[in-house]
Order: C-alpha cells, then sequence, then structure tokens
C-alpha cells in the first residue's frame, strides 16, 4: 500500500446563479450558502485539510483573471454549468452531485499518488 501523501488540491465549483435552471429544479444551487458549506463539511470530514474548496459565481462582477478566463471558455466551448475544476482542470461540466463531486476529489488524490 502507498503511503499517505500531504496533497493539497483546489476545487472549484463555478456557477451562475443567474443562469438557466431546469424546471423540475434539477441538481444542487451552488449558489446556496448551505450547498457550499455542506460540500465544505463533507470534503473536510473525508480529506481533512488536503483539499481546499472554492467557489465562483460568474454572474457576479468579477476581476479575477481565472474567472475571467474561464468563463470566456465557457462561452467558447458551450460548456453546460456547473463546473468542477480541480487544480486548474475542468473536470466536470454539467449538473453533479455531491458524490461525483467526492469520487472526482478520490480519482485526483490516486492520480497524484501513483505520479508521485
Amino acid at each position: 500500500m502507498l503511503p499517505m501523501v500531504k496533497l493539497s488540491i483546489q476545487i472549484t465549483i463555478i456557477y451562475d446563479s443567474e443562469g438557466e435552471t431546469c424546471d423540475a429544479r434539477c441538481g444542487i444551487d451552488w449558489s446556496s450558502a448551505e450547498a457550499i458549506a455542506l460540500i465544505n463539511q463533507r470534503i473536510k470530514e473525508r480529506f481533512d485539510d488536503r483539499v481546499e474548496l472554492g467557489y465562483v459565481d460568474l454572474s457576479k462582477p468579477s476581476t479575477n483573471h481565472r474567472a475571467l478566463k474561464l468563463n470566456q471558455a465557457i462561452k467558447t466551448e458551450n460548456l453546460p454549468l456547473p463546473l468542477l475544476v480541480i487544480d486548474g482542470q475542468v473536470r466536470i461540466s454539467g449538473q453533479f452531485d455531491t458524490h461525483l463531486l467526492l469520487d472526482a476529489i478520490d480519482a485526483e488524490i490516486e492520480i497524484k499518488q501513483n505520479k508521485g
């Protein structure tokens, strides 16, 4: 078994709180403070301090270069929101839930451990 390596992974959820939503209220409302608090708690329980969660709402004005670049890529590539970005790479485009997010983090950790 591989030793546990202290990894630092940056997770960012990209969402547009003023964007279109499906009529059936499908998916998680990532603009909700409660949703972000809950997923942050789940991340901390499972991964301790190895994972840091960030959130970007594209409907809010931003001077953040990374957010502006992502917004342009979303429009150019017609990517459905929300996006799950892990260490700068889009991992999920479109609706995802807590389980998919945690699975994506697990996969990223496994990839990094196998490289290291």
